[in-house]
């Protein structure tokens, strides 16, 4: 992988470090949950516990084509996803951290020139704290934070002149909210806030001089107040298949002052099934949409969508160039991988 770039291979870094902290602090954690139920007479083990978790996927995929009759081209991917949870219960306190991160990179073609391009990158954060009622729906804050580790690009040619559209906290999605929590067993969770602050964080000057993801131009932070909620199902051994695991979260969000009607919505789905103790196949899919967010518009052969006049002619800029058309369009991610499986 001699041309990865120095932002691919610190992300790679960065996985590869945390994985070995939680591995480490797993024992730390269960040492320190012992000496708390010695020494602490309010925290008793029938009220107060602590749950912890990491999963891992790995996968590699490759094709080499030399002098191919049949045509094609070469490529290459790595892709490595970690999910890690923390769940702490002591009497009518419940606390709830989810820590997900992921990252891929892909190369297309033959030859030292050709550039990895990441074809996945996410870092997200959930964190929700809540206090049980008598009722059915529990008073709980939430906090959500979402951004990425690397420079995104549409094309090649977008790396090689690095034209880029994202970086690391440009954007990044805090939210925070105050609002009840439903809960169901562990397969049902519901989450409704009429109270949320969503902010939009643009830091790279590259980007916030454009003005994008909703931020106005020159800006570097956007605030929204709305309402919010957040669906969770998880299911274990799915049709009654030993280690087939399905779980989908929904979230929808309104801005009460800014058009209420334009919802933004984030949809995951995650199903995997493993087998032989280690391998596993994963399918993912991840959905947004972010009225706020306006992008470039492509053709589905990949040539770009340019704005026209009523004549049918393409509007030009200060310097004679084409503009390209950009608006909000519902994104999708789906990726089904064939890998490795750890549970920590």
């Amino acid at each position: 992988m001699e041309n990865l770039t120095k932002n691919n291979f610190t992300a790679l870094l960065v996985i590869l470090f945390t994985m070995q902290m939680l591995t480490l602090n797993a024992q730390e954690l269960k040492e320190w949950q012992g000496k708390i139920s010695l020494h602490d007479s309010t925290f008793k083990a029938d009220s107060s516990y602590w749950k912890k978790g990491s999963v891992i996927n790995l996968g590699f995929n490759r094709v080499g084509l030399y002098n191919w009759a049949g045509g094609g081209q070469n490529s290459m991917s790595v892709q490595g996803l970690m999910n890690n949870f923390l769940f702490f219960k002591h009497k009518k306190i419940s606390w709830v951290n989810q820590l997900t991160l992921s990252y891929g990179i892909i190369r297309n073609g033959f030859g030292d020139s050709i550039p990895w391009i990441k074809n996945d990158d996410r870092i997200e954060l959930t964190s929700k704290f809540g206090r049980k009622t008598s009722y059915k729906w529990d008073y709980s804050i939430l906090f959500n934070f979402r951004t990425q580790f690397d420079e995104g690009y549409n094309t090649p040619n977008d790396f090689n002149t690095n034209n880029y559209f994202s970086k690391f906290f440009s954007p990044a999605f805090p939210l925070l909210a105050l609002g009840f929590d439903y809960k169901k067993e562990q397969e049902i969770s519901c989450f409704l806030s009429p109270a949320t602050l969503k902010s939009t964080i643009v830091l790279d000057p590259f980007l916030y001089e454009q003005g994008v993801f909703g931020v106005e131009t020159g800006e570097k932070i956007r605030l929204e107040a709305g309402g919010y909620l957040n669906l969770n199902y998880r299911k274990n051994n799915l049709l009654g298949l030993t280690d087939l695991n399905f779980k989908t979260n929904l979230t929808l969000f309104s801005n009460y002052i800014e058009q209420p009607e334009n919802i933004d919505i984030t949809w995951e789905t995650l199903i995997s099934y493993k087998f032989k103790k280690l391998f596993s196949i994963t399918f993912s899919s991840y959905l947004v949409y972010d009225h706020d967010t306006k992008l470039l518009r492509y053709n589905r052969d990949g040539t770009p969508v340019y704005l026209l006049n009523d004549q049918g002619q393409a509007y030009v800029d200060e310097n004679g160039s084409q503009i390209q058309k950009r608006g909000a369009i519902t994104q999708f991610k789906e990726v089904l991988a064939l890998g490795l499986m750890f549970s920590l």
